[in-house]
């Protein structure tokens, strides 16, 4: 009974392809559009071409193994296995969810009034791949202030209940500015003159800088200031996307509060040394570690009490992450593994799997390095432009360098990594 079934429903499939192939309007086929350009992202596409008012356009893609030489006619591009048919799609169009590494090509037709389709414009093939090697320069934004923080998260507000992908860099004399794409960027007004010196996001967005500031937002639009308890300079802010949102800084100082406006110091912050980043890791019963001058590393596990750990370096640490890096064994098995890197002064890099024992390394040519991320790899920013990528923490490649200005702050948003850094510097890499 189920097999029959089966063949039911894949006859009635075909059908329907073959319906939709030839129209069930009274239109006509449109000749094969123009321009298609198709741009690699990371696990995505982007597919553009040039649109006619009137006209309806399908777009096809499929791995390239499989893909038809041919686009004369588009019947051989149904049912390939790993590709689609979108229905009238638009331009530009973001395909995601395919595989890194794998050639896929792409081909768009058209038809009017539900006509059947016509031609379809040549192929192009691209590769999907992890982002992080490349990396665009949006231009400075407006007044060029040194950017020295960035985050991404999402805004919501009184005119839409969806909530929008947004990042948010700030930085000098309190500039802040909102993006809804990384690359075009909005200054923000907020009467400040005190230097933001890190974001983040859990909930609401969240600024902290010199004198204690901490200013919180719903919107990236309006900010509003909260009593933090110090006026020690804050220089790092971290969540555990849970419960908990941690700020540290100057001489020690450390903060933490659940809700961004309720702010308690630590009952010990285990040093008097400046603090420069804060991370928190999913490890054990859950692991906060703060980094600073002079390889000063402290952890925590309720962001209250924190004790000194040995990092086995004097160099100033800088930035810190903590990432699980899929791989796959020799039987085919797929293994997680783990792992804290910290990166700092002189090309100064330290990895750990629990963050009690660091291995050290030092990246040649780096300079200083003033913060890392991790998403689908690491990637670590710094003095010069300089921006290197390591899937495993240990083994670092340099970037394509687009900038000699001093990068400060890098963050991960949605198959994408954003980097700023001095006056305005603002790079994007999908």
């Amino acid at each position: 009974m189920f097999l029959r079934s089966f063949k039911l429903f894949v006859a009635a499939l075909a059908a329907a392809l073959v319906l939709l192939s030839v129209g069930c309007g009274n239109g006509e086929p449109a000749p094969a559009p123009t321009g298609l350009a198709v741009s690699a992202g990371e696990s995505s596409a982007t597919v553009t071409w040039s649109m006619t008012d009137g006209v309806e356009y399908w777009l096809f893609f499929g791995p390239s193994s499989v893909a038809p030489a041919t686009t004369s006619s588009m019947q051989g591009w149904f049912g390939l296995p790993g590709g689609n048919v979108l229905l009238k799609a638009s331009s530009p169009y973001v395909v995601t969810g395919l595989p890194n590494g794998l050639d896929y090509s792409f081909s768009v037709n058209a038809r009017t009034d539900g006509g059947p389709g016509g031609p379809g414009s040549s192929a192009v093939t691209v590769t999907p791949r992890i982002a992080g090697a490349s990396w665009l320069a949006s231009g400075a934004v407006s007044a060029a202030p040194d950017l020295r923080s960035v985050t991404f998260g999402a805004t919501t507000g009184t005119t839409t209940t969806v909530p929008v992908n947004t990042y948010v860099a700030a930085g000098t004399g309190g500039a802040i500015y909102s993006s809804l794409d990384g690359a075009t960027w909005s200054a923000v007004n907020y009467a400040s003159s005190r230097n933001i010196n890190a974001a983040g996001y859990f909930g609401t967005f969240k600024l902290v800088g010199d004198g204690g500031l901490v200013l919180l937002s719903s919107d990236a639009a309006s900010w509003t200031p909260q009593t933090s308890g110090t006026t020690q300079n804050l220089y790092a802010i971290a969540s555990n996307f849970l419960s908990l949102n941690v700020a540290v800084g100057a001489n020690g100082t450390i903060i933490s509060s659940a809700d961004g406006i309720t702010w308690t110091a630590a009952t010990n912050s285990g040093t008097t040394r400046d603090l420069y980043a804060v991370t928190y890791a999913a490890y054990g019963s859950g692991l906060w570690l703060a980094v600073g001058a002079g390889g000063t590393m402290v952890q925590s596990t309720d962001g209250l009490t924190w004790t000194s750990v040995a990092s086995n370096t004097l160099a100033d640490l800088r930035g810190i992450t903590y990432g699980t890096v899929l791989s796959t064994s020799t039987t085919g098995e797929i293994v997680a593994t783990s792992k804290f890197v910290v990166v700092g002064a002189a090309g100064t890099v330290l990895s750990s799997a629990d963050g009690a024992t660091w291995s050290t390394q030092t990246l040649a040519g780096a300079g200083n390095l003033n913060a890392v991320t991790y998403g689908a790899q690491y990637v670590t920013v710094g003095a010069g432009g300089k921006v290197f990528i390591s899937a495993d923490g240990v083994s670092w490649t340099p970037a394509a360098s687009v900038t000699s200005q001093n990068l400060y702050a890098v963050v991960r948003a949605v198959l994408a990594y954003s980097a700023v850094g001095a006056a305005g510097t603002n790079l994007l890499s999908k």
